[in-house]
């Protein structure tokens, strides 16, 4: 047993004893790699020392320093070699191995290598917790640098700056590139003195010289040494580098501008702009002032334009020398446009004051006015300016303007702001409120035309022909009005004056003078003054056959037959305005004369040469009536029928049934007569022949011995039909109608009377017509519709068709479109003449328009088009609106001949907006050249609807955007919002916005600023 125990030793010993020694042996072979993998990575051998790493890492004790030396040199290898997860072996090693005494080390290499990729803020991360005092004087000198330039990167300057302040006064490689960006951060700073002493120190460093001489030209520039500048840097921008000689070039031009050597700075100047295309403001002021010294105004202006994109006195400045380069090279609109921006900023009071006079002096030269500018420069300098010595020159200029201005609106709101009105003054405010009176008077305001032609004829000394035609014009005003009696006192007083004879209007002042004794039923007078026309009118006249009609009408109404048919002949001999009328009038002329065979001959030539007259129906009539009258019964009947079946809506539909009653009553055909009478009764009852038609049913009645059956059917028809008016009834009506006749104004209260008393009277849809054109005659509209409609509730009448007329009229006004077609239409389908047809097809089109029907508003319109007796004023409505519907059913190929007929004339507010939808239409065609021309005719040609004008100037500014022109865009908007006189049409909102986007692209423009040069660390 004790041998055993002995035994059991001696095993364990010798096994200890080879553990022992296999242990001893193992950190030999560890020990072995460590030191050739630390002398692998000493001779940069990265990738074999990598791997030997490795090998200890696997044979050390994962809590020994070995093995933690070993994951720390492997992961400095993979970053050493770019290995893509060094970066992440790192991390790694300082996550698990946080008191390792590589630990900082680690950090330092894990800075670097972000510093190589470029991810400062991370490298500022770490140098920010990395104490440096373990690290040789060597990486300290290399953290500083790397950390002062990665904070430079991120543009903490002030921080940087301390970093590079350490280094830069050192011996280490990292000295030069830190005193560099130093310098470059006093530079930044403006402290030129620190960074000049930076410089200097590198000046001969090879890797620095290119760029150091380029920061001393700027910083002894910028400390205004322009001979230093100048002494300095032509020698050197002959062996620059290419990128360096634009700015140089730029500083020794702007040295020798400073030094006022103009001609010198102009070719480095030149050079400079060649290659930067700069548009900074104040580099283009500069390089345009020295073209504009030299007097080289072409060249000058372009960059004195960029120079004026802002609102200061460099701004002002550039427009004000701008404008005389413009004046110089012949531009004078251009002149004008600067000369206004220079006088709207009071940075130098002197320049906004010979801008303001050089502008209304040059936009009175060019005659440009379109929104008054003229004038209203003139009144803003002597209100601005009362004791410039100029002024006289401002008055002269005024009254010169007013003779000259189209602007008459404005004109006369300047004059008339003068508190004393010299003889010059008063003559200009003549000819302004003259023309201003036509302008209205071809506007449709005719009462404000009056107040004008007044004014004009107050000041009626200084010029007679203008005193004799305002007296014209007043005089038509008036009669547009339905004041006859004035007008027939102005036609006849401009007759009688001597400048009168040499004026266009006194060849037809007689025809309109008989117009307005015609209206007032002057017959006699009439016809005196129609006369006087026809003899002294050439036959040519296009109111020559109108005369002879209104001639014949006054002698047909004085009952002189024969005077009558001549005059109608006369009309229908020249065919030019109205024949079918003419003829017509003639055969009724010849017919009271007891010639019937010659009236016979004359309708039926009017219903074969006129098929399509609104006469044809009349003429069918009267040949049956006259036909009827000679006893030759069955033509007459024929004739009656065939307007029965050719005229449905024929206002003498109920006449020819009467008479054909009648015919077959006097043959003893009783019930055919009574069918006739019948129809007359039941589809007529309203109108003037039912009570007749009642008499003859009666009478055939009693004719077949059946009277009960009579009273049955009268009883049948109700109240519509009376068999016979009380005497009452009758009486007062008739005193309501005397007072209606004579125009007495109690005779709206005895209609009202008399629908009291008798709602269903007989005579109660005369009283409600005449009441109803009694309240339209007070302007109680809403009251006098109620009582038209009223009236178009009953059956067709001999009052249907004015009423029609005025209820469409009443509902259109008062935006009731549909209602208004309604009854254009049914108008359209009744009318009984031409003009009330013309009325109802042009009531139609407008409502259709104004529903926005644009397809119905096209045929609507053609139609008034194909009408006859289509005044000026109704063509050009209709033209403007199958214009406008065209574009809105994207029919532009059938607008634009339109339009251009319509622009033609710009003063009326149609012409006005088809002058710039045919600019808008070209422009958006792509034509920006033919646009701009349209535009350039409208503002020559002006107009009093300023809208459309300065629509067309906006539409101008975008064609010169277009065309590349930035400055005539801007200042074209300007001006626009400096000039236009309404503020809440939108005109103004809509420059403003155009314009905020111009200015937004100049700024824009002004923030392309070259970079600083800089140098690449990583390359030195």
């Amino acid at each position: 047993m004790k041998t055993r125990q002995v035994l059991l030793a001696l095993t364990i010993c010798l096994f200890t004893s080879v553990t022992f020694a296999q242990k001893t042996i193992h950190n030999q072979s560890v020990s072995a790699d460590i030191h050739t993998a630390r002398d692998l990575f000493s001779k940069n051998q990265f990738i074999s020392a990598g791997a030997i790493f490795e090998q200890v890492e696997k044979e050390s004790d994962p809590e020994s320093d070995v093995y933690a030396e070993a994951v720390y040199y492997q992961a400095l290898c993979a970053l050493k070699t770019d290995a893509k997860n060094g970066e992440i072996r790192m991390e790694k090693f300082l996550r698990d191995h946080p008191q390792s005494p590589y630990t900082n080390a680690a950090n330092f290499e894990l800075a670097n290598a972000w510093f190589k990729d470029g991810r400062y803020p991370k490298v500022v991360a770490i140098y920010k917790e990395l104490p440096r005092n373990g690290f040789s004087k060597q990486d300290q000198d290399r953290m500083n640098y790397q950390n002062g330039y990665s904070l430079f990167q991120i543009k903490r300057y002030a921080e940087a700056e301390k970093e590079f302040n350490k280094v830069r006064n050192g011996k280490s490689t990292y000295a030069p590139q830190a005193t560099y960006y130093w310098g470059h951060i006093k530079y930044m700073n403006n402290d030129f003195d620190s960074a000049l002493t930076a410089f200097n120190q590198l000046k001969d460093n090879p890797a620095f010289s290119p760029v150091i001489p380029f920061y001393m030209s700027q910083i002894y520039y910028k400390r205004g040494e322009y001979e230093k500048v100048i002494e300095f840097t032509e020698p050197l921008i002959v062996k620059a580098d290419k990128q360096q000689v634009p700015e140089l070039s730029k500083i020794l031009g702007s040295s020798y501008f400073h030094l006022q050597q103009f001609d010198k700075a102009i070719p480095y100047l030149e050079r400079y702009f060649e290659t930067s295309k700069s548009r900074q403001r104040d580099e283009n002021y500069l390089f345009a002032y020295c073209y504009y010294r030299t007097g080289n105004y072409e060249k000058a202006i372009t960059p004195f334009e960029y120079a004026t994109a802002g609102k200061d006195e460099m701004a002002q400045n550039a427009y004000y020398h701008l404008a005389d380069c413009y004046v110089h090279t012949g531009d004078k609109n251009k002149a004008r446009i600067a000369f206004e921006a220079a006088s709207d900023m009071s940075f130098d009071r002197a320049i906004q004051e010979d801008a303001l006079f050089n502008y209304a002096k040059i936009t009175y030269e060019l005659s440009y006015s379109p929104f008054n500018e003229t004038i209203n420069a003139f009144d803003k300098y002597i209100a601005l300016y009362p004791s410039s010595e100029r002024n006289d020159a401002a008055y002269n200029y005024l009254v010169q303007v007013y003779m000259s201005t189209n602007n008459f609106k404005d004109a006369i709101a300047s004059i008339e702001k003068i508190q004393v009105k010299n003889q010059a003054i008063r003559k200009a405010y003549q000819r302004v409120t003259y023309y201003r009176g036509l302008e209205l008077f071809k506007g449709l305001s005719y009462s404000e035309a009056i107040a004008c032609f007044d004014k004009s004829l107050e000041n009626g000394e200084f010029n007679p022909t203008l005193r004799a035609t305002a007296t014209f014009w007043k005089a038509e005003a008036n009669y547009r009005l339905g004041n006859y009696e004035a007008a027939i006192n102005g036609f006849e007083r401009f007759g009688q004056m001597p400048a009168a004879r040499t004026t266009d209007e006194y060849k037809s002042y007689n025809y309109n003078l008989g117009y307005a004794y015609f209206k007032l039923k002057d017959y006699a007078a009439a016809s005196a003054a129609f006369n006087k026309f026809v003899q002294s009118a050439p036959e040519q006249d296009e109111k020559l056959a109108d005369a002879y009609n209104r001639l014949g009408d006054c002698s047909y109404i004085n009952r002189d037959f024969n005077s009558s048919q001549n005059a109608y002949a006369n009309a229908l001999t020249l065919n030019k305005y109205d024949a079918d009328y003419a003829l017509f009038q003639k055969a009724m002329s010849e017919g009271v004369q007891r010639h019937p065979e010659q009236k016979i001959a004359s309708l039926k030539n009017l219903v074969q040469t006129y098929p399509t007259s609104a006469y044809v129906d009349d003429a069918l009539y009267e040949l049956g009536r006259t036909y009827e009258r000679e006893n030759q019964l069955p033509t007459a009947v024929s004739y009656y029928k065939n307007l029965l079946d050719e005229y449905p809506q024929s206002s003498y539909r109920p006449k020819a049934l009467l008479q054909l009653g009648l015919i077959s009553y006097n043959q003893s055909d009783y019930n055919q007569s009574m069918s006739y009478y019948k129809q007359i009764t039941e589809k007529y009852p309203d109108s003037e022949e039912s009570q007749a038609a009642m008499l003859g049913i009666k009478n055939n009645y009693i004719e077949q011995n059946n009277v009960d059956a009579y009273f049955a059917y009268a009883k049948r028809q109700g109240s519509n039909v009376q068999v016979t008016a009380s005497e009452q009834d009758s009486l007062t009506y008739l005193a309501a109608e005397r007072l209606v006749m004579s125009k007495d104004p109690k005779a709206r209260q005895q209609l009202e009377l008399y629908l009291q008393n008798y709602p269903q009277g007989s005579f109660s849809l005369n009283a409600r017509f005449y009441l109803a054109e009694a309240k339209y005659a007070d302007a109680e509209y809403s009251a006098a519709l109620k009582d038209y409609e009223l009236v178009l509730d009953r059956t067709d009448n001999i009052f249907t068709e004015a009423a029609l007329g005025r209820a469409a009229e009443l509902q259109f006004n008062a935006a009731n479109y549909d209602q208004a077609l309604i009854h254009y239409q049914r108008l359209e389908v009744s009318s009984g003449n031409k003009w009330n047809l013309l009325k109802a097809r042009t009531g139609i089109m407008r409502c259709q328009y104004e529903l926005g029907n644009f397809k119905a508003s096209v045929d609507a319109a053609q139609k008034v088009l194909a009408s006859e007796n289509l005044s000026e004023v109704q063509k050009r409505e209709a033209d403007y609106k199958l214009a406008k519907s065209y574009l809105q059913t994207k029919q532009e190929k059938e607008a634009f001949p339109l339009l251009e007929s319509l622009a033609e004339d710009t003063q009326s507010p149609e012409g006005a907006e088809a002058k710039y939808l045919k600019a808008e239409i070209l422009f958006n065609q792509g034509k920006t050249k033919r646009s701009e021309n349209e535009i350039m005719d409208f503002i020559s040609k002006n107009t009093p609807h300023q809208y459309w004008l300065a629509k067309g100037f906006i539409l101008l500014a975008d064609i010169y955007l277009a065309n590349g022109d930035q400055f005539q865009a801007k200042h074209t908007l300007m001006s626009m919002i400096e000039n236009y006189p309404e503020e809440n049409d939108g005109i103004i909102e809509l420059a403003k916005s155009k314009l905020q986007h111009l200015e937004e692209l100049e700024q824009q423009q002004q923030e392309q600023k070259p970079e600083p040069m800089q140098i690449d660390p990583n390359q030195n």
